[in-house]
């Protein structure tokens, strides 16, 4: 398994592509913008691209995501509780970021455990709100694709619509229970691992405290 990575858009979006380095068949998570230079690192490594995998339905996680699935013909996959988000009058709080924003069509509908598979990877759906009712953490291999839920020393916001402190809380002490040391690859800012984030997070701390 391969792992490109792209940071993408005004707020510095962690766009990440993964792949089968046999088959060249991958899926491309959170294409937050510029599509043009996410399908230029599929062209560069001859990628297949199969799914186009949404973590949570905020603008700066599939603002390309309409362009990326035109292109590659992938469809995308989103957890049913965020479908609502991906309509422009729901992101009133972010007008000024989404002028050109294409509402994409969502090919396949997750919930908790939905798995898709590419080459001789497969990528399972774990349900972690908090940021978002649907947000969701991506297991691929020994990584978490972990969206907005958990950042390195951080956790992602509670105060936008949908978002829920609580559930944050539990989907943190969900994630920091998963055995072993994952990587943890994160919607924005800096990778990290599980070991990491049970050590130094204050907020997986909080969790496991209550």
């Amino acid at each position: 398994m391969k792992v490109l990575h792209l940071r993408v858009g005004a707020i510095g979006t962690n766009c990440y592509i993964v792949f089968d380095e046999t088959t060249r068949e991958g899926a491309v998570i959170d294409p937050g913008d510029q599509a043009e230079s996410i399908l230029k690192a599929v062209a560069d490594e001859k990628i297949t691209v199969k799914y186009i995998l949404l973590t949570h339905a905020h603008f700066d996680h599939l603002l390309a995501a309409d362009a990326v699935q035109k292109a590659t013909g992938a469809p995308i996959v989103l957890h049913e509780a965020d479908l609502p988000f991906i309509k422009k009058e729901t992101m009133t709080a972010f007008r000024p970021f989404i002028k050109n924003y294409a509402e994409p069509q969502i090919g396949q509908i997750a919930q908790e455990g939905t798995q898709v598979t590419f080459g001789g990877l497969t990528a399972t759906y774990l349900h972690t709100p908090g940021h978002t009712p649907g947000s969701c953490t991506i297991r691929i291999g020994d990584c978490l694709f972990t969206g907005d839920t958990m950042f390195r020393h951080e956790c992602g916001r509670c105060d936008l619509p949908g978002g829920d402190f609580g559930s944050m809380l539990d989907s943190l002490q969900r994630l920091s229970e998963i055995p072993g040391d994952l990587k943890v690859l994160p919607g924005h800012e800096e990778f990290s691992s599980l070991d990491e984030e049970r050590r130094a997070n204050p907020y997986v701390r909080q969790a496991l405290a209550r």
